[in-house]
């Protein structure tokens, strides 16, 4: 069976994108062997200056740590290792003042590990989870299909840039304006459930 990595960013009560994650899960968990990761509960490990560095010396410069300075290190491997595992990645999480929220950011710091989900070769960076595709989750409050504000959606295209440095291809369900135009929010997450079946379809 197939395995699939689900990282939901989804606390706020009533959250339109969890809507979205709970059809999702509803609609393939028969189909898929599911990992579940609650950024809003288990957050990664923010590189910060001691575990920056061990990280360097060790993917960069070849260091052995000890058994203590991998401790260190442990949480984030731990996430990694989730994504070099899986087949399909679901990301869940809201636009959070034109970009990703900081917990999603840290995942991303936490899986792209030189040496381990990228590499150096002679004709560039080359991402080494090709046998994996991603599907991303995304709504916001405010309509950032359009402008003035469709051109600081940072969100959207920073995942599909990351995800794409890891040689995933990437899929985004964006659904702009929940407040702005929530007589329509119903509306919006049934459209959203008809490109996850599609979606689903395609991938089990």
């Amino acid at each position: 069976m197939k395995k699939t990595l689900i990282l939901s960013y989804t606390p706020r009560e009533n959250s339109n994108t969890k809507k979205m994650l709970d059809f999702f899960i509803e609609n393939n968990q028969e189909k898929t062997e599911i990992t579940f990761v609650d950024l809003a509960e288990e957050a990664p490990d923010l590189l910060l200056k001691e575990n920056l560095n061990l990280y360097v010396n060790r993917n960069f410069g070849g260091a052995a740590l000890t058994d203590e300075q991998q401790k260190v290190l442990a949480k984030n491997d731990k996430m990694m290792q989730q994504l070099l595992d899986t087949d399909f990645v679901v990301l869940a999480s809201p636009m959070y003042n034109f970009s990703i929220p900081a917990t999603v950011k840290a995942w991303f710091d936490a899986v792209i590990q030189a040496g381990k989900t990228f590499g150096y070769t002679e004709t560039g960076i080359k991402g080494l989870c090709e046998d994996t595709k991603a599907l991303i989750l995304m709504t916001s409050g405010s309509d950032f299909g359009m402008e003035p504000y469709k051109s600081v959606n940072f969100a959207t295209p920073f995942l599909i840039t990351a995800f794409d440095f890891l040689g995933i291809p990437a899929e985004a369900i964006n659904k702009f304006g929940m407040i702005q135009y929530a007589d329509k929010s119903d509306q919006m997450i049934a459209e959203a459930i008809i490109d996850i079946k599609r979606i689903s379809d395609k991938w089990y």
